[in-house]
């Protein structure tokens, strides 16, 4: 039986321990890399385009969470109604499924032989194998994390204000666009940020529906199978730099909120 003068050192222990298993495979990953690799991985011109396939999508991506995630958020965290609860189980589809589900089946619907995808093929937009097909994949993926972050942060907001708002001669815009948007800021911003890494860091689906142009993990597994664990370190190093700018720039917004 531990004492419980032990109990706050084993708590101690237990929480350090997770970020121990975050940091060990990568800083044994990563050990002895010199400055050389790192910077002949940020010069290696294969790596700068995958970066840029990577970011330019996830931009796009989380822009689309902002125009359609942001309203579904709102709706969904005014009041309670017959199927929201099986609404909201729907939207975790896209995170309790493996993302090559996802893929496949997007790739069913928007393929270049599908109804879909041969319409927009004879249009001249391939929905696969482009960075629209990226774009697709990530925000497949990616849907919930802008939702469930702004209506957690809408479902914050007084009932009060809406109703002031409503006695004031509001609609429903003003109860999004002037009230709960305003308060709602933090939460937000963490969704976007979630949504943005998140997309960068996507795989499954995007190498189903997009596997040409490269994307950062999508390069990094033909590195792999290509050439093993020594060719993926300079790209995997320039992974990790990125995400954990994306990770203090996000920590930092929720500070500054």
């Amino acid at each position: 039986m531990l004492s419980r003068r032990a109990l706050p050192t084993l708590l101690v222990i237990f929480a350090v321990l997770p970020f121990l298993y975050i940091l060990a495979p990568l800083l044994h990953l990563f050990n002895g890399v010199s400055k050389v690799t790192l910077s002949q991985s940020f010069s290696n011109q294969e790596i700068l385009h995958s970066l840029g396939t990577s970011v330019i999508a996830a931009s796009f991506t989380t822009m689309a969470a902002l125009v359609f995630g942001l309203p579904t958020a709102f709706l969904l965290s005014l009041r309670n109604f017959p199927g929201k609860r099986l609404i909201e189980a729907l939207l975790l589809l896209p995170m309790l499924l493996p993302p090559v589900v996802g893929g496949i089946g997007q790739l069913d619907l928007y393929g270049p032989y599908t109804t879909i995808g041969s319409w927009f093929g004879n249009h001249g937009i391939a929905l696969t194998n482009s960075i629209i097909g990226v774009i697709l994949a990530q925000t497949y993926i990616t849907s919930p994390f802008m939702i469930l972050a702004a209506q957690a942060g809408f479902e914050e907001v007084p009932k009060e204000l809406h109703e002031a708002t409503k006695v004031l001669g509001g609609g429903l815009w003003n109860r999004f666009w002037d009230v709960s948007l305003p308060l709602t800021k933090a939460a937000i911003i963490s969704g976007t940020l979630l949504t943005f890494a998140r997309a960068i860091g996507e795989f499954g689906a995007t190498m189903i529906m997009a596997y040409h142009p490269y994307t950062l993990p999508v390069d990094i597994w033909v590195q792999f199978t290509a050439g093993g664990m020594q060719e993926i370190v300079p790209i995997a190093l320039v992974v990790v730099i990125f995400a954990v700018c994306v990770a203090i720039i996000a920590s930092l917004g929720q500070r500054k909120h």
